[in-house]
């Protein structure tokens, strides 16, 4: 119960970083949305995962684990399936300048923004996941 107590509220914040940092995610409510969105997203991770996990684990075995982020967008996508306000859509992300480094100005597509924001909000969240030590 605990480490789906944890993971709904660090989907809450993961999601709302994402959806104001990076963009492409939109929520039509944006409280009453992007808690819905967390506990479907929790739900989807915990219950669903694993068995999306096992179906694909040829591929994952033929790739060496490099397949396994089909998993993450499905998961999100089912997630956007079970909420009607919560939505992943194209963005045009608007570059980063650094001393070191600059990222130009990207625009996603439908597809890329879910490979995006998948990846976006899972290494967030496994950050978060190794911070609190679970």
């Amino acid at each position: 119960m605990r480490k789906i107590l944890r993971g709904f509220l660090f989907h809450v914040g993961v999601l709302w970083f994402v959806s104001s940092q990076i963009g492409g995610v939109q929520f039509e409510d944006p409280v009453k949305t992007l808690a819905l969105a967390s506990i479907a997203l929790t739900l989807v991770e915990s219950l669903l995962k694993p068995l999306i996990n096992l179906m694909l684990l040829p591929l994952n075995l033929v790739t060496l684990g490099t397949f396994r982020w089909v998993t993450n967008v499905l998961t999100l996508y089912l997630a956007t399936v079970l909420v009607p306000g919560f939505k992943i859509v194209e963005f045009t992300f608007k570059g980063f300048q650094s001393g070191a480094f600059i990222v130009p100005e990207l625009h996603f597509g439908a597809i890329m923004a879910f490979i995006v924001v998948s990846f976006a909000l899972s290494v967030v969240t496994s950050f978060l996941f190794w911070l609190s030590g679970h």
